[in-house]
């Protein structure tokens, strides 16, 4: 599923991360979506069915995806996290259903019921990286001095 999320205060936090580096911007990213992404996926697991509790445990929040997922992949934004479970065909055959057996999901609904408090936390925690590493800057240049 992609998806794209606008927020209130989303260009204020664009100008002020255009103020870092690529790489600073990246990092400061990655936190704040991993923090946010581990509301779905604590949820997801929750909501995962249990038969020797492989799946549940293989829910994460990654910045990778396996080969067969890249090569259906299309990049969509400059900071981009998955999360679900691993690989084993188990996942989605739980989620949408096959082999015989019934959908049981638990990435959707888990994601219908964490969507705000993610945004949110995406919000809060790309403000305090960028507060951080403004704190960070300033103590660098007052050691330069």
């Amino acid at each position: 599923m992609k998806l794209k999320v606008d927020f209130i205060g989303g260009r204020e936090l664009d100008e002020a991360l255009s103020q870092f580096t690529p790489s600073k911007r990246r990092a400061i990213g990655r936190v704040a979506l991993d923090n946010a992404g581990e509301i779905t996926a604590k949820a997801a697991r929750a909501l995962a069915p249990v038969d020797s509790g492989g799946l549940r445990e293989s829910i994460d929040v990654s910045g990778t995806l396996s080969r067969s997922q890249k090569s259906e992949h299309t990049k969509a934004a400059e900071q981009e996290r998955f999360i679900g479970p691993d690989s084993r065909p188990q996942g989605h055959l739980r989620e949408f259903g096959g082999d015989g057996n019934a959908p049981e999901p638990f990435m959707r609904p888990a994601w219908d019921q964490t969507k705000n408090k993610v945004k949110d936390r995406i919000g809060d925690g790309l403000w305090v990286g960028i507060e951080k590493a403004v704190k960070a800057a300033a103590r660098k240049a007052l050691r330069a001095k």
